[in-house]
């Protein structure tokens, strides 16, 4: 019977969270609105006037599997049942529910979410009618417990605003209602570190919607807050009686252990090369450095006409004009031409031949620009690239005359990146589109992905002595999203991941005792004192390390003094 009583609390809690309607109401909506039955008629299959738990399970697993058949029918149709043994085996309580839902495809992101599971929820708020009340001492018991919990979450768990419960305002046994969902994100690894911080000592609350099943029998409390079962231990030291009140503790957890390395990069645009256009005339307008120009976009003037940047691998290396002969160079203008919009009223074939229907896209893009539309266009007065530039340095000025010899900008990428001279020995560690945290020199830490990889490793030659250094492969890397508009070029770390040890309990570094003939325990939290439980020691990331031993997930150890 109790463990019936720990779902129902538990559904409670969720009914609450999703703002049910009142029960009344409920009973009226939905599918079930034609049937007319008091709850209490609903239970009572056999009419004697008392209520079984034979038949409040059964109430309870059929209204379970109504809401499961209301969410089908509600925009889930891969939605399966919900059973009671998916509370009694996983735990009670709103984070489970939510865990339940979210396994199903629920999101309470989704705007419809919440109002489904409103309507589909609400006869769930019926079975706190045979939730037995806890006796006024085991209220104050928890609610102190509570107020302790909240203030371990604005301390130790590292979260200030955490609000106190709300016990006069708020139905659930943990005096929260379900503006602590909106308010914070209850499945993120932060607040989930926090709560478990926080609860390690006292199994009677769960944020999300755990609570004491309100009998005051510790094991029916651990069922709902889904505690793990005790496991057998072989200590090497009987215990050691005392307070542990005031001892720094910590809890044995269990988590993902990352291997990372960082690697020396340097955040650029890449080399600086000489931008040839070929152009003659005086110089009008010119860029400024760190300008990037775009396919269709004037480099700089010449007479007052601009220098266009078009897409192409063959350079302009003759006037284009209808006389002209057939060409490469005419298909890479004229696809630009129609790219740009030139010959959006014209019936323009992109091919090599230069002809009357060329020339009117020509003379468009001629008025368009604002200069004389003589269908013609002169030689260095487009400049084709693969990639749009940007302007790193400018080696003219205005008014000054220039010819096809002189060049007057130089460019880089338009993209910043980050490139990495990785040891030849370390190629395994990379591959394209691996996932990277970037680092910058305010301490900034933003996402990248590695874009290329050379294929062929090189060697550095020292500038004093001469000597050959270590064979070293090229690594690009990018920036996920948009470049932090901070650097244009500084040295940079770029953290890879190099090896993920997957679900190991782990504790922090401090909480290791050192055994005097070798091997290392720690020193577990037991009833009456402390005692030492033996482990075996693996991977250490940072100031957290691997164990194993007779300890599990949940356990409280005791932490080396500071200092």
């Amino acid at each position: 019977m109790r463990t019936i009583f720990a779902v129902m609390a538990a559904l409670v809690l969720v009914a609450t969270a999703c703002g049910t309607e009142p029960a009344e109401e409920a009973l009226a909506a939905g599918a079930r609105q034609d049937d007319t039955r008091t709850l209490e008629e609903k239970v009572d299959t056999d009419g004697d006037g008392e209520m079984s738990e034979e038949e409040i399970e059964t109430y309870a697993r059929t209204t379970l599997l109504e809401f499961s058949q209301c969410m089908r029918d509600n925009g889930y149709p891969d939605f399966t049942d919900v059973v009671l043994e998916d509370f009694t085996d996983g735990g009670g309580g709103q984070g489970r529910f939510l865990g339940l839902m979210a396994e199903r495809g629920v999101q309470l992101t989704d705007p419809d979410a919440v109002p489904t599971l409103q309507s589909c929820g609400s006869e769930l708020s019926n079975l706190q009618t045979f939730a037995p009340q806890p006796s006024d001492e085991e209220r104050q018991e928890t609610e102190a417990a509570v107020l302790e919990f909240a203030a371990c979450m604005r301390t130790t768990g590292g979260v200030p605003d955490w609000p106190d419960p709300d016990f006069a305002n708020n139905n659930s046994a943990n005096g929260y209602g379900p503006e602590i969902l909106q308010q914070f994100d209850i499945q993120s690894d932060e607040i989930q570190d926090a709560i478990e911080t926080c609860t390690a000592e006292d199994a009677a609350i769960t944020i999300g919607g755990g609570a004491d099943d309100s009998d005051g029998e510790e094991a029916a409390v651990d069922e709902v807050a889904g505690e793990p079962e005790p496991i057998e231990r072989q200590p090497i030291s009987p215990v050691i009686e005392g307070d542990t009140s005031d001892l720094n503790t910590a809890v044995v957890t269990r988590r993902d252990l990352v291997q990372t390395r960082s690697l020396d990069g340097t955040l650029g645009y890449g080399e600086q090369r000489p931008f040839p256009t070929n152009t003659t005339g005086i110089v009008t307008r010119l860029p400024e450095a760190g300008d990037v120009v775009d396919f269709g976009e004037p480099i700089f003037w010449v007479d007052d006409e601009p220098v266009l940047l078009f897409q192409g691998d063959l350079p302009q290396y003759r006037p284009f004009r209808s006389d002209m002969d057939d060409g490469a160079d005419v298909v890479q203008l004229e696809r630009n031409l129609v790219q740009f919009g030139y010959a959006d009223d014209l019936d323009l074939t992109v091919d090599d031949d230069f002809t009357a229907i060329t020339r009117d896209a020509v003379e468009e893009m001629q008025r368009a620009l604002g200069i004389d539309d003589d269908g013609r266009i002169d030689l260095g007065r487009i400049a084709f690239s693969l990639r749009p530039i940007r302007v790193s340095d400018v080696h003219v000025e205005i008014g000054q005359s220039i010819s096809p010899q002189l060049t007057v900008i130089s460019v880089t990428g338009d993209e910043q990146r980050i490139l990495v001279d990785l040891d030849a020995e370390d190629r395994s560690l990379v591959e394209i589109g691996a996932s990277v945290d970037i680092e910058l020199p305010d301490g900034t830490v933003v996402p990248g992905e590695i874009e290329e990889i050379a294929e062929v490793a090189t060697r550095s030659l020292n500038p004093q002595t001469g000597a050959e250094g270590d064979p070293t492969i090229e690594v690009s890397v990018v920036f996920s999203g948009s470049a932090p508009e901070i650097f244009d070029a500084a040295p940079v770390e770029v953290v890879i991941t190099e090896e993920v040890t997957a679900g190991v309990l782990t504790v922090p570094v401090p909480a290791l005792v050192a055994l005097s003939g070798g091997g290392h325990a720690v020193e577990l939290i037991v009833e009456g004192g402390t005692q030492l439980i033996g482990v075996e020691l693996g991977d250490f990331v940072d100031d957290i390390v691997e164990i194993t031993g007779d300890v599990q997930e949940g356990d409280t150890v005791v932490m080396a003094a500071a200092g």
